[in-house]
C-alpha cells in the first residue's frame, strides 16, 4: 500500500462529495437521511463497542492465514488476538453505517465475505434479526474467535462458513433463495474482487445491495471499483469514506454515482 496515494484519492474524494444538500435523488436523499444523517446510537452499539475492547486486550497467540493482499501494520502469520482486533478490523462508523443501511433496506438473506473477529458481522446481522447472516472465513483460528463472539452474544441468526472465498463463495450462493446483501471485505487485490463481484450477478435481483470495503486501500482495490461501477447492470452507486454501495434499481433510469459526506464534515457546503 502505497501511502501518499492513499492520502491523495482521500482528498479527492473528501473535495468532491456531497451532502445531502446537493443530492438531487430522492433515493439517494433518502439514504443520506437514513443512513449518513442518522445520529441514533441503536441498542448493539455499546455492546459491540465494548467486545471490540475487549478483544484488543487479549494477548493470547493466534497464527492468522492470510489468503489476500495481507496487512502492511502487523504480521500476518504469527500475531495475537489483540493485534488483529486493533488493526485487522471494519472500523466503528463502517459497522455502524452498515447496520443502518440495513435497518433501513431490510434485506434477508445476507453475505459478508471476511468475518475477522465478528464486530462487523454482528452490526449487520443485529440489524436484521429476521434476516440470515452467512459469513465466510478462511483462518480457522480466527473463525474460532468469531464464533465465540457470537455464541457469546446469542447471535442465532449468523451462520460461519470456513474456507476460501474462492473455493466456498459459488456453493454459498447456489444455496440462497436469493441474494439481497452481500459485503465484500477480505482479499483487497483487484482481480479477487472483480471475480467475487462477478460470480454474485448472476443472483442478485432489483433491491440486492453489494458493499465493498476498502475501495481506496491500494491502486487496484480502486482500480476494481471503477470498473465495478462501469457494469452494464449497476445503475447506482455510491461512495462513503472507504466504502462502495452498488444497487440495481432498474427505475434508475440513467447511471448515478454519488460521492457522500455527513453534512457535519462538510458544513460549508450548506452555503452552496
Amino acid at each position: 500500500m502505497n501511502r501518499w496515494k492513499q492520502w491523495t484519492r482521500h482528498s479527492r474524494y473528501f473535495w468532491r462529495a456531497k451532502t445531502k444538500y446537493q443530492i438531487d435523488s430522492p433515493f439517494v436523499l433518502e439514504f443520506a437521511e437514513e443512513v449518513l444523517e442518522d445520529k441514533r446510537t441503536f441498542y448493539i452499539f455499546d455492546d459491540l463497542e465494548l467486545v471490540r475492547q475487549e478483544l484488543s486486550t487479549i494477548k493470547e497467540p493466534l497464527r492468522k492465514k492470510d489468503f489476500g493482499a495481507g496487512s502492511s501494520i502487523t504480521d500476518t502469520k504469527n500475531t495475537t488476538i489483540a493485534e488483529i482486533a486493533k488493526y485487522n478490523q471494519s472500523q466503528p462508523r463502517v459497522g455502524q453505517m452498515l447496520f443502518r443501511l440495513i435497518n433501513w433496506q431490510k434485506p434477508q438473506y445476507m453475505i459478508e465475505l471476511g468475518t475477522a473477529f465478528g464486530v462487523t458481522t454482528l452490526y449487520q446481522a443485529s440489524a436484521s434479526l429476521n434476516g440470515e447472516m452467512l459469513t465466510i472465513e478462511g483462518c480457522e483460528e480466527t473463525a474460532a474467535v468469531a464464533q465465540q463472539t457470537f455464541d457469546n452474544l446469542k447471535a442465532e441468526n449468523i451462520k460461519i462458513l470456513l474456507g476460501q472465498f474462492d473455493e466456498v463463495l459459488s456453493s454459498a450462493l447456489e444455496n440462497l433463495p436469493r441474494l439481497d446483501y452481500i459485503f465484500i471485505d477480505g482479499n483487497h487485490r483487484k482481480e479477487p474482487t472483480i471475480k467475487y463481484f462477478e460470480m454474485c450477478l448472476p443472483y442478485i435481483h432489483n433491491d440486492s445491495i453489494v458493499v465493498f470495503d476498502d475501495i481506496r486501500w491500494s491502486d487496484g482495490m480502486n482500480e476494481a471499483w471503477e470498473i465495478i461501477k462501469s457494469h452494464s447492470k449497476v445503475t447506482l452507486t455510491l461512495e462513503v469514506f472507504d466504502v462502495g454501495i452498488v444497487f440495481f434499481k432498474k427505475e434508475q433510469k440513467r447511471k448515478e454515482h454519488f460521492d457522500l459526506l455527513p453534512v457535519q464534515m462538510k458544513p460549508f457546503m450548506k452555503l452552496f
